[in-house]
């Protein structure tokens, strides 16, 4: 099961890759993402920091983009994500850009518990680095109403343009 998911979002990035690259004349958009770190402010110790994944995303400037992938979760489960994102344009010397946007994403939320699909913000600082690198933070903070209770954190991804 996990491998025919991971196919199908690997076919389905490959497919909004070729569509976007030929669509944007500018590739400043586009970005292989490598998921790195995450950093729980509460229950550290009973969770991975290291959360290896990869994905794609495409954020143009002051329009809506798109974004997915996957990655070993806080508990080691290979979870999967993908949606949508609006991102501001360049601020500060062209150093930083906010992304918001919404992401529907399949993980163990609890530890010991099975995998969900949720819908989460995503709220994003984008730092650049150099001319191909750029530090994405991301994260949530500590959710608790009705029956959901969800950890503040904060995700570190690492995303490099390729032209």
């Amino acid at each position: 099961m996990k491998t025919q998911i991971f196919k199908i979002v690997s076919v389905v990035l490959l497919a909004f890759t070729s569509i976007t690259a030929s669509a944007s004349a500018k590739a400043d958009n586009s970005f292989l993402v490598l998921s790195t770190l995450a950093y729980h402010f509460e229950n550290f110790d009973e969770r991975n920091a290291f959360t290896p994944g990869v994905g794609w995303e495409y954020s143009p400037s002051s329009k809506l983009g798109w974004h997915g992938g996957t990655l070993s979760d806080s508990f080691g489960y290979q979870s999967y994500y993908g949606g949508i994102n609006y991102a501001t344009r360049p601020l500060l010397s062209n150093r930083v850009r906010f992304l918001v946007g919404a992401s529907v994403v399949h993980k163990q939320f609890k530890k010991n518990g099975e995998p969900e699909t949720k819908v989460l913000p995503f709220p994003a600082l984008e730092l650049k680095m150099s001319k191909y690198a750029v530090l994405n933070i991301s994260g949530s903070p500590a959710v608790d109403f009705g029956d959901q209770k969800n950890n503040a954190v904060l995700f570190f991804q690492y995303k490099l343009q390729l032209r």
